[in-house]
């Protein structure tokens, strides 16, 4: 028995996997920073067991949970212990020996393996907000391992699992501009019965005509600053925009009437992504303080959505082999595109993209 003369402890749980003891604890979120006190960031990957810190996602994840301070949910931490550390169960009975004490000697250094950005935004979220302090997060301990065995498990925590996509995160949400999208998919006439939840390809076979993260895509474009005190009004305005616009679509209508065969709206770019994002920035400019919307929107009906209108989508949204172009430049040249034939003036940021665009394609003649 590891004879540990002071160190740090914790209420436990002990499980077994592949034979080997680890231990679950509930952590109260302000001893976070006193336990993993060892920084892997500077390490070459060699000689770490985790990948290097994204910066950018921590206020992200930060954010969350002030938005969401009365129900935001974090798995657990993940952790090994490498060094000394002894479980003392509260008795010998087949469930008191499970439940106990986890004893970590002093010198032993405790490594995240898993969840080090959620760790991070813990951090500041407390800074901002001292009331969680004393919430708690549950952490997954693995002990006795070194270098070698850390980095095992965080190769096998990180290989085989599957995300959660983006449609079915949204589906799932409840923040404003997620209950928009869910609500327009649900309420819409024409975006009902026709939006698919999973973020796998539309097969060619599908009778859904968008993905539910790609309508997000175009409603955050649409209504970019919707919030809990507009929510019911940009939702109304929203939903009139996308079935007033698929009255005008007709290529839409018939897709939806199955007059369109699945494997044939592969010839329309009307159907991608990127267009629908391009069509949510005209929904943008055009409900802004404008009444007149619809009359401005009706000449949408006479173009062409073909692919093979290259003249329209070549190097706008589709590249000269016929992909699709997914950056925000092409959702801008696509909307040019469109807004030149309803005979709708550029703004100064879609003029300088457009000359860049003219630019480059007489150069290349």
């Amino acid at each position: 028995m590891t004879d540990i003369i002071s160190g740090t402890s914790f209420p436990a749980i002990k499980g077994i996997q592949a034979g080997n003891a680890y231990y679950i604890v509930m952590c109260p979120l302000k001893r976070l920073k006193k336990i993993f006190t060892f920084d892997e960031s500077g390490l070459q990957p060699e000689d770490r067991a985790q990948r290097s810190l994204n910066p950018s996602r921590i206020p992200q994840i930060s954010e969350y949970i002030h938005s969401n301070r009365n129900d935001y949910t974090f798995s657990s931490l993940t952790a090994c212990i490498e060094g000394n550390s002894r479980f003392i169960p509260i008795d010998d009975s087949n469930h008191g020996s499970k439940i106990g004490t986890l004893l970590v000697d002093e010198d032993a250094e405790f490594y995240i393996t898993d969840g080090q950005h959620r760790m991070a935004a813990i951090q500041m979220a407390l800074e901002q907000d001292d009331s969680l302090a004393n919430e708690s997060i549950s952490v997954v301990f693995f002990a006795d391992k070194n270098l070698a065995a850390r980095q095992k498990v965080f190769r096998d925590l990180n290989f085989y699992p599957v995300k959660a996509g983006k449609s079915l995160g949204v589906r799932y949400g409840n923040t404003p501009e997620e209950q928009l999208t869910n609500t327009v998919a649900d309420n819409s006439i024409f975006f009902n019965g026709v939006i698919s939840f999973d973020d796998k390809n539309l097969g060619t076979r599908s009778v859904k005509l968008f993905k539910h993260s790609s309508l997000f895509a175009a409603n955050q474009q649409l209504f970019p600053y919707v919030n809990a005190n507009d929510i019911e009004k940009s939702i109304e305005l929203a939903i009139s925009y996308w079935d007033y616009l698929a009255k005008n679509i007709k290529v839409w209508q018939h897709a939806k009437s199955n007059e369109i065969a699945p494997a044939e709206r592969i010839n329309y770019v009307c159907f991608t992504a990127i267009v629908l994002k391009s069509l949510g920035m005209l929904g943008n400019e055009l409900l802004h303080d404008d009444k007149n919307w619809k009359n401005k929107l009706k000449g949408i009906k006479s173009i062409e959505w073909r692919r093979s209108n290259k003249n329209n989508w070549e190097g706008r949204c589709c590249t000269s082999l016929g992909r699709m172009n997914h950056t925000n430049t092409a959702a801008i040249l696509t909307l040019n595109k469109i807004k030149s034939h309803l005979n709708l003036p550029l703004t100064d940021k879609q003029q300088i993209e457009e000359n860049k665009f003219l630019e480059a394609r007489n150069g290349n003649k």
